[in-house]
């Protein structure tokens, strides 16, 4: 028990000697103790726990670590240890140097390697070219060779002084005229490096054919011996055809004809001349003259191509179309009163539409004329025409219309009607004394009463029925007010009943699309019929 109390007291005098001296507790400015009775201090490389956290020189992480002594053949390994209670240091010791040996080892641990033996230097074997293709390499510890076991190395034609001997593709000839093995007999190449060593002639061209430039290219048989020069030749077809003789193009690849085809005209059909020079004289669509006239009392849409055509459509004295173009012939019949609804927006040309009353064969006068309706060059009509037959006619609008589809459409509404000419407005009538001729979807009970059709078309795109449209005030009988589109007899779009001024009708807003004709019939309720007032804004 002395003893361990005798060593304690020595590690206590030697930690306040190095650390100054220990500080009891409460001593003003002194360290704490720690619990166990350590007295903090700065940790140093002594193997002992001086800052009293159970950590043994801790800062000094390399301690134990792997480290190396020495260079070359004089390299050690070892360990770090402390050397200092601040520095660390390795414990090995660097070997003995030697004298250097051709062994590819530092022995002399100067950090080179084989430096007495020029070892890697080029140098040149027993073959015979002068190039150094090889180096030198040790052979025993003291002795070296050169490793060049190439056989010799004989001069190529590649720029390069391939046998180290100061000269550069010597024996090839370079620069000497010849001609290369090509079709031609013109002497026009050099002997040449070939590129894989060797060499060859460099001719122009591989095979140096004749050119159509008035020239002898090929040296043999004259200038264009190979080109038809001078040869009849015609050029276009039907009444473009021109006659000349072949001349040279102007690439000199062939020959050309001395003329130029005519320039096309608009075609007619079935005339036995290929005005356009397509190679043909066109058919005539089957309803280009009157006689032919399509029957379109079905109603539809009806195509047909108007490029070939005849102009034999005008009506002298002038009207909206003008003289106007090309043209082809409809007809329809009506039994009855009725609106008939037309438009050409799908075709491919300005056009212009007449409507004639009578056959197409005996023609009166102009009708109706349509032309650049909706802001555009096409046209659209709704008419309300009597009973009979009728010609209807599409005609381009200028005479400088050469092609194009015509795209007709054509509606029979089934009824007669009004027009509403403007988009807005007031217009009165009377019921009484007519017939029934259709009943609303809101109120069933319009099936007995006598109504009146409005009709008005609309553009391409949407329009707007707004909801001011109504027979009030104004109408003095129980009205019932609906919108359709197309044929009157179709579907209604909008219906109103009683909804106005008392017994009167006013449209919700509705939503009508175009291009079509569209319907604003008034009629009554019950039978009831009489005097109306209709207003209406169509934006």
């Amino acid at each position: 028990m002395l003893r361990v109390a005798l060593f304690i007291l020595a590690l206590v005098a030697i930690g306040c000697a190095q650390g100054g001296t220990p500080k009891l507790a409460g001593d003003a400015g002194g360290d704490a103790p720690s619990p166990d009775g350590c007295v903090p201090s700065t940790e140093r490389c002594n193997d002992m726990d001086d800052d009293c956290d159970d950590f043994v020189d801790n800062g000094f992480n390399d301690k134990g670590m792997a480290c190396t002594v020495g260079v070359g053949a004089c390299a050690r390994d070892g360990v770090y240890v402390c050397d200092t209670d601040t520095e660390l240091k390795c414990d090995a010791v660097a070997g003995t140097p030697t004298s250097e040996d051709c062994d590819g080892i530092d022995d002399d641990c100067d950090m080179k390697i084989d430096e007495d033996f020029n070892v890697g230097m080029p140098c040149d074997g027993a073959d015979n070219d002068v190039c150094a293709d090889g180096v030198i390499v040790c052979t025993s510890a003291s002795t070296t060779t050169c490793n060049d076991t190439l056989a010799n190395d004989p001069e190529r034609c590649d720029t390069f002084d391939n046998d180290c001997d100061g000269k550069t593709d010597e024996g090839f000839n370079l620069g000497a005229t010849c001609d290369g093995g090509d079709a031609d007999a013109c002497n026009e190449g050099m002997i040449v490096c070939n590129g894989t060593g060797g060499a060859t002639c460099s001719d122009v061209s591989t095979d140096n054919l004749e050119v159509c430039n008035s020239l002898d290219d090929d040296c043999r048989n004259g200038p264009d011996d190979t080109y038809p020069v001078g040869t009849s030749c015609t050029e276009g077809l039907g009444l473009c055809q021109r006659s000349g003789m072949k001349i040279c193009n102007g690439t000199g690849t062939g020959v050309q004809c001395s003329v130029n085809a005519g320039v096309p005209i608009p075609e007619i059909c079935n005339n036995g001349i290929d005005e356009d020079c397509n190679g043909s004289d066109a058919g005539c669509p089957a309803n280009d003259v009157a006689s032919g006239a399509i029957d379109i009392s079905a109603g539809g849409t009806f195509m047909m191509d108007l490029s070939a055509a005849r102009d034999d459509n005008w009506t002298a004295g002038g009207d909206c179309g003008g003289q106007g173009g090309r043209d082809i012939f409809y007809q329809f019949v009506l039994p009855a009163r009725e609106v008939v609804y037309y438009d050409t927006f799908g075709s491919d040309f300005d056009s212009v539409v007449r409507i004639y009353p009578g056959s197409c064969t005996a023609l009166g006068s102009v009708l109706s004329c349509s032309n650049d309706t909706c802001t555009t060059t096409r046209s659209q009509a709704a008419l309300d025409l009597m009973p009979g037959t009728y010609c209807l006619v599409v005609d381009q609008a200028s005479s400088a219309g050469t092609a194009g589809a015509s795209k007709l459409v054509f509606k029979r509404t089934g009824r007669s009607g009004v027009a509403l000419t403007s988009t807005s407005g007031t217009v009165t009538g009377t019921t009484a004394g007519g017939t029934s001729l259709s009943s609303a979807s809101c109120e069933p009970k319009t099936n007995t009463s006598p109504d009146v059709g409005h009709f008005f078309t609309t553009c391409p795109g949407n329009k707007t029925v707004n909801a001011n449209t109504s027979t009030c005030p104004g109408t003095g009988f129980d009205s019932v007010l609906y919108l359709r589109s197309g044929a009157a007899a179709g579907t209604d779009v909008a219906c109103d009943d009683d909804d106005g001024c008392g017994t009167t009708s006013l449209l919700d807003p509705t939503t009508v699309v175009g291009p079509n004709v569209h319907w604003l019939i008034v009629d009554g309720f019950d039978g009831a019929n009489g005097a109306y007032v209709l207003k209406y804004t169509i934006q």
